[in-house]
């Protein structure tokens, strides 16, 4: 899945990615660190899949490029556009991103002197 849009005078280039888990029990961790029952049985039925987010963020012609991954959503098509939609939201990630290009600050020097 490929898309673009604009949010405070950035041009953001969203590509998600699905990755392949070879072990889902590799995603169990620790005692202190596991995933929902539930969101392991999605996983081992195949509804839950893993994605690469990769965004390539353009302001005045300098790119930046910008990772995460392991991101668990819905491997159906229809669900995933508004499930992505929603973890770019909850996660923050568009702001993440302006506040990366904000450290390098303006006319002045950078944000964080």
């Amino acid at each position: 899945m490929n898309f673009e849009t604009e949010y405070k005078n950035i041009i953001f280039n969203i590509t998600l990615e699905s990755i392949q888990i070879a072990d889902v029990s590799l995603l169990l961790g620790d005692k202190f660190n596991r995933l929902p029952n539930q969101t392991m049985i999605e996983l081992k039925n195949g509804n839950l899949i893993a994605y690469n987010l990769i965004i390539k963020s353009t302001k005045n012609s300098e790119v930046r490029v910008h990772y995460w991954s392991n991101i668990l959503l819905p491997k159906a098509a229809d669900d995933l556009f508004l499930e992505l939609g929603y973890f770019l939201e909850d996660e923050e990630i568009l702001d993440a991103v302006v506040s990366n290009w904000e450290l390098s600050g303006d006319e002045f020097g950078p944000a964080w002197k």
